[in-house]
C-alpha cells in the first residue's frame, strides 16, 4: 500500500509538471466540518458528514456538502463504506463559475488503519460516481467518475493532544472530465484534541491546489479548516 501511495503521489507531480498552470488564482477560505462514524449493531454502522465551505475567510459561500452513508467494519482496521453525497458549489474568486450549481454523488470507500510505534496511520481509497449540472447554456447533467486517495497520520502529544497531518489527491477518470485528469490536491497540518467518547476536534491549515475544468486556471486556496469528529456507539442506546 505504501508503494501505491508513492505511485499516486509521483503521478500527481508528473501531471502537474506536464501541464503547467497558465493562470494562478489565490483565495482565502474557511471550512467547518462534522464527521461521524457510529456503530449500530454488530459490524454495521452509519456515517454522516457535513461541510460548510466558505470563501473570503468565512464571509461568502464556496460550497456546502451533506454525505450520509452505511458502514461495515471488516475488522478493527478495515472499514468499508458506501453512500450518497449532495454538494452545491457557488461562484467565488477572480475566475468564478457563472452561477451556483448542484451535484449528486454515489461513492464507495475503504479505510485502512495501521498504527505503528504510537502513530496512527490510515489510508482512504474512494471511488465517486458524480452527476453534475454545470451552469452552461444547456444546463444538462454531466456524468463523471473520480478517484480519491488520502494518507493520514496522527502524532500523539501529551494530555490527549495530537498533531494530524494528511494529503489527499483527487483524479478524474475519463470521459467527460474536462481538459485534464488532475482535479486537485489537498494537504493539511494542524493540532487536535481527543474529547474521549464525545470524539475529537482539529484546527489547522489546508492548502487546496485545484485545477479548473477549462485547463487554463489553477487555484491555490489557503484554508483554515476546523473539524469535529464523533465515533459515538449508537448501539448503546438500545442495550
Amino acid at each position: 500500500m505504501h508503494k501505491l501511495a508513492l505511485l499516486i503521489f509521483c503521478g500527481t507531480l508528473s501531471l502537474s509538471a506536464q501541464n503547467p498552470p497558465k493562470i494562478l488564482d489565490f483565495n482565502q477560505h474557511g471550512w467547518l466540518s462534522y464527521s461521524g462514524d457510529h456503530r449500530v449493531a454488530g459490524r454495521w454502522g452509519v456515517h454522516f458528514d457535513a461541510q460548510w465551505r466558505r470563501s473570503d475567510l468565512y464571509t461568502t459561500w464556496q460550497q456546502y456538502q451533506l454525505r450520509p452513508a452505511l458502514n461495515i467494519s471488516l475488522n478493527p482496521n478495515l472499514l468499508l463504506t458506501t453512500g450518497y453525497a449532495y454538494t452545491r458549489a457557488y461562484p467565488y474568486g477572480d475566475y468564478p463559475v457563472r452561477a451556483a450549481f448542484p451535484e449528486h454523488r454515489i461513492y464507495q470507500q475503504l479505510v485502512v488503519r495501521h498504527p505503528r510505534e504510537g502513530v496512527r496511520f490510515s489510508q482512504r481509497y474512494r471511488l465517486e460516481q458524480r452527476f453534475i449540472r454545470y451552469p452552461t447554456s444547456t444546463d444538462r447533467w454531466t456524468y463523471q467518475n473520480r478517484f480519491r486517495y488520502m494518507f493520514r497520520a496522527e502524532i500523539p502529544l501529551k494530555n490527549d493532544w495530537y498533531i494530524p497531518v494528511w494529503d489527499e489527491v483527487l483524479l478524474g477518470i475519463p470521459p467527460n472530465y474536462g481538459a485534464r485528469s488532475f482535479d486537485q490536491n489537498r494537504i493539511f497540518a494542524g493540532v487536535g484534541r481527543s474529547l474521549g467518547k464525545a470524539g475529537s476536534v482539529e484546527v489547522g491549515y489546508m492548502n487546496q491546489f485545484l485545477g479548473q475544468r477549462n485547463g487554463q486556471i489553477f487555484e491555490g486556496n489557503n484554508t483554515i479548516f476546523v473539524t469535529f469528529t464523533s465515533n459515538f456507539d449508537l448501539s448503546e442506546l438500545w442495550k
